[in-house]
């Protein structure tokens, strides 16, 4: 194993020389020059005399059109994806980039970038974020204190770099993260177990990827992908807190034929290993597959074989499959038909949420079928729709909540402790929805989706005990998410974001007889709205402004958002 480790740490060096994945603030700049490989024909060429070229005079084209309509373009270039708005930099010349933003509850976020090669066969760039806040935040339930501070801060470096050959494709990064948190949530008056000290995750990732040229003969990817983490408290630690290494590695090899389709298999294996005594994690898969069919109609037929290994070994085929038949140039219907595992390693649950306890690992969870289909239409000018549906069933799903005391039938024991912890039970999980994206005003981009949720959850235990009445624990039932860009002038844009989620339950203690129910929770009603203005190609300003309508909601039961928040800044590209 000592020597497994010699070699990862071998390969992080010599990515962190060469590293690079494409940034998506960054653009590049391709400068292609041929290369000179005079000839004796070119030789000829420079003893002889130059020609005169007489040129060829045509008639002007006279045709004009015979429809008239408004003048904006398609809806695919005029409306931009709705996760881009205010996150996406155009396409610039220059090599750099510096941005920060500073709002209250000591709210700030910034980042620095630059492009230190750039041409047409290598890539070396840098960056670094951060994003922090240190403010005062009200719980939401009542409680005595009625608030409490909420710290993050997440800083993280990285160095990528791609190299373009004439038959492959070679990218590379060595990134470095350090986030610290303190558990904030509510203890409903009793005493802080965590006592708001700071608490860090450190990550240093690694990946290597190797692409080969698209081709008629076979086609090859394959990459690797090392992180190292460890989590602790700022002071003498209580528990073992979680460190240990993971690892992502996958392989895939296709066969085109018949002029689109396409015969594969792709392979991967991921595994999380912990300190201490707790179960490692390992999942191998392995994912034969063809194709058929062009990019506006096409069919995936495949299957994933799954081994898995943590508290004992599993074998689980499920399907892999994806559908769509484009009956015209923009409108189409779609689906897939998966499900698989859910590793919920410490990293995937770090992203869930920060504020759940890292003494164990979480449990995987396994989706036997997920299916999801649509009707997208986009033939009438200035609108697409889409509309979609899909049901899954998952069992050892796991739901966040308060964590409080360990409660055993009628007995409670420990300390209130004010983090999240998981219980498990079995989802089933049905949704309808539909989205309309219009710019029927072409000043106006708008976009409003609305998704209708069906939970059913059965079999779930808290502390090895059966809930009696389980319900999808702070999963929304409803979903409402608007998003709008409006360009009043060339270098002014306006911004419009709202999300409701309603519907949300959770399970928590209750403080008189500490028995767990259920407990409905409030509404997520958030509104934000933003401006960009552009004073010239390399400065732009910003403000947005957050939760206009202060409401008071809890993103997870106990850990509530903040307040109406405002923030501005600046965009410098050099």
């Amino acid at each position: 194993m000592r020597k497994i480790y010699i070699i990862i740490t071998a390969l992080t060096l010599s990515a962190g020389l060469f590293a690079q994945t494409q940034d998506s603030l960054l653009r590049r700049q391709m400068e292609l020059e041929r290369e000179f490989n005079p000839t004796l024909l070119d030789a000829d060429k420079i003893n002889s005399l130059p020609a005169l070229r007489e040129p060829t005079v045509q008639k002007a084209n006279t045709n004009y059109s015979n429809w008239a309509g408004r003048i904006a373009p398609p809806l695919e270039i005029a409306l931009p994806r709705p996760g881009d708005i205010m996150t996406e930099i155009p396409y610039s010349m220059k090599r750099g980039y510096l941005f920060f933003n500073a709002g209250n509850y000591a709210n700030f976020n910034g980042g620095l970038g630059y492009r230190l090669v750039d041409n047409a066969k290598h890539n070396l760039a840098f960056s670094f974020l951060h994003n922090s806040t240190n403010g005062d935040i009200n719980y939401v339930q009542e409680s005595d204190p009625a608030g409490n501070n909420a710290f993050f801060m997440d800083n993280i470096g990285k160095l990528v770099y791609s190299h373009n050959a004439e038959t492959a494709k070679l990218n590379m990064h060595i990134s470095y993260l350090n986030s610290q948190f303190n558990y904030y949530g509510n203890t409903f008056g009793n005493e802080r177990f965590f006592d708001n000290e700071k608490n860090s995750l450190g990550v240093l990732n690694a990946m290597v990827a190797l692409e080969s040229a698209k081709n008629d003969l076979l086609n090859y990817n394959v990459f690797i992908d090392f992180n190292n983490f460890n989590t602790k408290r700022s002071e003498t630690p209580v528990y073992d807190w979680m460190k240990g290494n993971e690892i992502h590695a996958g392989i895939g090899v296709d066969k085109p034929f018949g002029g689109g389709s396409k015969i594969g298999v792709d392979g991967s294996f991921l595994t999380a290993l912990y300190n201490g005594e707790r179960d490692n994690y390992f999942l191998l898969n392995a994912s034969p597959y063809i194709r058929f069919g062009e990019l506006n109609r096409y069919a995936k037929l495949g299957a994933d074989i799954l081994f898995q290994s943590t508290g004992g070994t599993k074998i689980r085929v499920v399907p892999n499959v994806d559908l769509k038949l484009g009956f015209t140039d923009y409108s189409s219907v779609y689906a897939t038909i998966h499900g698989g595992f859910d590793s919920n390693t410490l990293l995937d649950m770090m992203n869930e949420s920060r504020y759940f306890l890292a003494f164990a690992p979480v449990n995987p969870s396994f989706s036997h079928l997920d299916i999801e289909a649509g009707l997208k239409i986009g033939e009438l000018s200035g609108f697409r729709f889409d509309l979609f549906g899909g049901y899954k069933k998952t069992e050892d799903e796991h739901f966040l909540i308060l964590n409080g005391r360990d409660i055993i039938g009628d007995d409670a024991f420990g300390p209130f402790m004010e983090s999240l912890k998981p219980i498990y039970g079995s989802l089933t999980h049905s949704f309808v929805g539909g989205m309309i994206q219009t710019n029927i005003w072409s000043p106006l981009n708008l976009s409003l989706r609305l998704k209708k949720n069906f939970f059913e959850a059965a079999e779930m235990t808290s502390n090895g005990v059966e809930v009696s009445d389980p319900m999808a624990y702070n999963k929304p039932g409803f979903e409402t998410d608007i998003k709008a860009t409006l360009d009043i002038i060339s270098n002014l844009k306006l911004t419009l974001n709202y999300y409701l989620a309603s519907d949300r339950w959770t399970f928590s203690e209750r403080i008189d007889n500490f028995e767990r129910v259920n407990v409905k929770m409030d509404n997520i009603n958030d509104l934000n709205l933003g401006a960009v203005y552009d004073i010239n190609d390399s400065f732009s300003l910003n403000v947005k402004a957050n939760n206009l309508f202060s409401q008071r909601y809890d993103i997870w039961y106990g850990y509530p958002a903040q307040g109406i928040n405002i923030a501005g800044g600046f965009t410098f590209k050099f």
